[in-house]
This record gives C-alpha cells, structure tokens and sequence, in this order.
C-alpha cells in the first residue's frame, strides 16, 4: 500500500536532492465555491495537478495554465485527493495524463451517487451509510438537502477521466518528491499530498481541511463522513511544517516552518 498513515510520516523529505524538488504554485485559489488546485512543475515534461475543479470552471482553469504556458495536454500528471465533482470534474481535460487516486475512493464516491439518485431525502437510510452523522440533528436539513441537490446535479462519470489512465493510490509507486498521505473524515479515503520544494514543503490538504479557520467559518459545511477522524486529520494538517493548501482557502505558512538550507 504507497499511501502512508499521517504519524508514520515525517514532515518533509530531507533525501530528496534539491535538482528533484518540485517548482510549486497555487494556480487556482480555493474559496467557499472553488477548491485550490496545485501546480508543480519539473523539469520540462514533469507537469503535475493537484486537484482539477468543478466542470463549471474549465474556463478558468484552461485560462490559468495558457498564463504559464501551458495546455492541458502538457499535463503529465493529475493527483485527486477526493472524487466529489469541486476536486475532480477538470480530470477529464487531460487525456494524456497518469490520474493518482484511490481506487477505494472512486468506489465509495460512485455508491454515493447512486444512492442520490435514489432519493430526495437528506436524511434516507441510503444515504445514512454514507453520512451518518446526519442523524444526529445537528445539521440544517435545508442546506444538507441542498448540497446534495448541487452534488447530484454536476456528477458526471465522464469528467473523473477514464479509468485506464488511473494509477491507483493503493498500488502505485508516486513520482520522487510526492507523498500520499491518508487524511479520512471529509470522506473515508480522502488522502493529502506532501509536495518536496523549495523553499518550503507544501501540503495540498484537500478537505481534510476546507478552510484555515473552520472552526470559526459561519457557513454550514457539509458533514464529515466521520468527525472524529476528520478532527484527527485536521490537526495532523494544522501541525504540518510548510505550506498548506486547503481545500477551500488561501494557502497558508505554518509559524513553525523553518527554511531548508
């Protein structure tokens, strides 16, 4: 299994060689609507994505990569923390790239859906499986029934890329420099990816943390599939040394990081 438990990684990767470190940029920032989606770059064919956005952005996206000279086609590689349609629905614009993901995760995302589009219930024993602290009362069936009406709606198969193209995260070996993560909760097989570059590290965090200052947001945010391990998996992220991403903000310096030499 290549995806590694969070306390059994150490924070960066001091064997990797400053000539294999990778040139990483935020390339769309994240906010409420939007994921953030990474762009690492090195040398000349070694093009990576982590995380492609809503279908709905493709322009947007195409936009931010002819900025920097490139074309979907020059994408070599796209890494996807989670299949829901915000993380992975731009997948499909790069035919000739190698998709790391979790096989387990495509699999739970697609039983989701099914699931949906068996009922208009929040709260329905189909969909219990998949949330089930939905049962508790503590979310607003309203906004709950809403996501998923928003979830239902921009599905699309197709837009995950075709499963030939996959490398699955449960078996492949990652390119040197990146770091698959386990990071469970938002959803059951969420995994984060640990960048090596310079100056810093950088942490694309997915949805194990949607924003810097969560606990404070004022939005209600879609239930975790488990809190307790997304609480875990929050502070794993917020004790990361470098840069993290998350999923929904700005990218952010943690205080404690401290520059390679």
């Amino acid at each position: 299994m290549k995806i590694e438990p969070q306390a059994h990684h150490h924070n960066s990767d001091e064997s990797t060689e400053g000539s294999a470190r990778w040139r990483v940029e935020v390339l769309v920032a994240g906010d409420p609507v939007r994921a953030s989606v990474v762009l690492a770059r090195r040398r000349p064919r070694e093009v990576a994505l982590f995380d492609t956005g809503l279908a709905l952005h493709e322009v947007s996206l195409r936009a931010a990569l002819a900025a920097r000279g490139l074309a979907p086609e020059d994408v070599s590689m796209v890494f996807n923390t989670h299949a829901h349609v915000d993380h992975s629905h731009n997948n499909s614009l790069f035919a000739r790239a190698r998709i790391y993901c979790s096989a387990r995760d495509r699999q739970w995302t697609r039983a989701l859906h099914a699931a949906l589009s068996a009922t208009n219930e929040a709260d329905a024993p189909e969909l219990l499986r998949f949330y089930p602290d939905l049962a508790s009362g503590a979310y607003d069936p309203k906004i709950v029934r809403k996501m998923f009406e928003i979830e239902r709606l921009l599905w699309d198969d197709a837009r995950l890329g075709d499963d030939r193209q996959c490398a699955w995260l449960e078996e492949a070996s990652l390119p040197t420099g990146i770091h698959a993560i386990a990071t469970p909760g938002h959803v059951p097989f969420h995994t984060s990816f640990i960048i090596d570059a310079d100056p810093f590290p950088v942490l694309v965090a997915g949805d194990a943390l949607l924003m810097r200052d969560e606990a404070d947001a004022v939005l209600q945010l879609m239930p975790p599939h488990d809190p307790v391990a997304y609480h875990r998996s929050q502070l794993w992220v917020l004790s990361f040394h470098g840069l993290i991403v998350p999923g929904h903000d700005a990218p952010f310096m943690n205080p404690f990081a401290t520059e390679r030499p």
